[in-house]
């Protein structure tokens, strides 16, 4: 017993060293690689908890953090969100923080435990930025939900995916340094355990989702090792707990040219964090659009709410869509456990896509405040009264 607590404490020590020696050779490095500087700036990787604080819920209303920019597109969302809140009368109020005071979204984040980020920021230090509250706040898990609506731009009908991916490991970890000069190292670090915490929260998404059919993306054959952790754990898990999950491995390129061809054929697709954004940009385009959709960054007590095109960082929109407005605010009310009024929301604004409201992005004549001012609109006259034509 003594001999392997001798071990055990030469081992550690053994560890200590070489991290310390690592981090040296990091912070000296002269080369230009910004993985560097997000790793000084996030810290070791998680390995801890996070601190969880009560619930900031006052008189009846729930509080969460809006992060906004100074941008066109970051006070147009701003107000948008603002706006939906109020008109469909959920109890839910919002502390607006810029993206310019710094390690105050991260508190404030911390302390309602909902965000929603609607400003699109794509230079290094804002995805920087980004990065570490999925760090700090171990956001390990990433989901959007892509489906087809006639007449937007929809490549196929009847098309509904769900992607879930992981979030803030391998790829996420940025342990990228130059221990010599002309020669970069990079790392992907995954570890069992969290892929198994990962493939653990999707397959109770899949289930609580009344899905069955699970396409696993991956590499394998590039990278036996990493991958081959995923599809491990995937199969035990399958195997022991999630009976009634039809899982089916796919490499990646197969994946996507079947997605091209056929996407109707796809139910949910879960995937490690090296893919998650390239498999969301394809399956959004194969339904419409980025613009269409919204994104969920999740953990076990935080989440941050995103339309897809904040997610992607696409700054090809001079404006931000309204659809992926909507479709953020009531992902937000389901997660705060206001159902009903997110399924208000959401038939309002499939109403509008019945009823032929669009801008100018599928080929319609109406600006994005219309849409949400048509939608407000409604939902106020709703207010007493029950929806017409409700759907799920």
């Amino acid at each position: 017993m003594k001999t392997m607590l001798r071990w055990l404490r030469q081992s550690r020590k053994l560890y200590n060293i070489c991290l310390l020696e690592s981090r040296r050779a990091m912070n000296s490095s002269n080369s230009n690689v910004t993985g560097i500087n997000a790793f000084v700036e996030k810290g070791d990787l998680r390995t801890g908890s996070v601190n969880v604080l009560p619930r900031s819920k006052y008189g009846g209303i729930t509080h969460a953090t809006l992060l906004t920019g100074d941008t066109i597109i970051g006070q147009m969302g701003a107000k948008y969100v603002e706006s939906l809140l109020s008109s469909a009368r959920v109890p839910v109020a919002v502390q607006k923080i810029s993206v310019d005071m710094g390690e105050e979204y991260f508190n404030s984040v911390l302390r309602n435990r909902a965000a929603v980020h609607v400003d699109i920021v794509h230079d290094a230090e804002h995805k920087k930025k980004s990065l570490k509250i999925c760090n700090d706040l171990d956001l390990h898990v990433f989901i959007t939900n892509v489906r087809s609506f006639p007449g937007f731009k929809c490549l196929f009908p009847d098309v509904n995916i769900l992607l879930i991916a992981q979030n803030n490991m391998g790829n996420y970890a940025e342990l990228e340094y130059s221990p010599v000069k002309g020669v970069v190292e990079g790392l992907h670090v995954v570890t069992r355990e969290n892929i198994e915490r990962f493939l653990r929260y999707a397959f109770k998404v899949v289930m609580s989702r009344k899905r069955k059919k699970v396409t696993l993306v991956h590499k394998s054959q590039e990278y036996p090792k990493t991958e081959g952790v995923l599809l491990d754990c995937a199969y035990k898990l399958q195997q022991e707990e999630y009976h009634d999950i039809e899982l089916q491995p796919m490499e990646m390129g197969k994946c996507v040219s079947r997605l091209i061809l056929d996407p109707k054929q796809f139910d949910v697709i879960v995937t490690s964090d090296l893919y998650g954004t390239f498999m969301a940009t394809i399956c959004s385009s194969i339904c419409g659009g980025a613009n269409l959709f919204s994104a969920i960054e999740i953990g076990d007590n935080h989440a941050v709410f995103k339309p897809l095109q904040t997610k992607l960082s696409l700054t090809n929109y001079k404006v931000l869509s309204p659809y992926g407005i909507v479709a953020t605010c009531v992902d937000l009310m389901y997660y705060l456990g206001h159902g009903v009024c997110a399924r208000a929301l959401w038939n309002e604004m499939l109403r509008t896509m019945r009823e032929g409201v669009k801008t100018g992005d599928f080929e319609g004549s109406d600006r994005g405040e219309y849409i949400i001012c048509n939608i407000m609109n409604k939902l106020r006259c709703n207010m007493f009264g029950v929806p017409d034509n409700p759907e799920d």
